[in-house]
């Protein structure tokens, strides 16, 4: 996949979920991002209708590895606007990936682009 496709079509997923009226507290979603753990959890409660298969499991924890990275550095609240759904942080951090330069995402994350 080139990019930003991987997080587009995780976004898609994402936003699916909270327009179908999809909970996640922030604490929760940043806990798990902490134990690495996001994606084993989403896929195990969603899985009828978050489907991952597209990621291997490498590129999965690079994204998860991506996605911890932000939730320590950003005031989700002051930069994204988000105070209460997690999922919408991750469809957030799923934007700022998208717009960030593939060669400027940190960790590089070369499984998730072939590299």
């Amino acid at each position: 996949m080139t990019h930003p496709t991987p997080f587009t079509f995780l976004g898609f997923y994402l936003n699916s979920l909270v327009d179908s009226g999809k909970v996640e507290t922030l604490s929760d979603i940043k806990r798990r991002l902490e134990n690495n753990t996001l994606f084993e959890y989403l896929d195990g409660k969603y899985n009828d209708s978050f489907d991952i298969s597209l990621f291997s499991k490498k590129q999965l924890i690079e994204i998860e590895d991506y996605f911890a990275m932000m939730a320590n550095a950003i005031d989700e609240d002051r930069k994204m606007g988000i105070t209460e759904n997690g999922l919408c942080l991750l469809v957030a951090y799923c934007f700022q990936a998208a717009q960030t330069k593939q060669k400027d995402l940190h960790p590089p994350m070369k499984e998730l682009y072939g590299q």
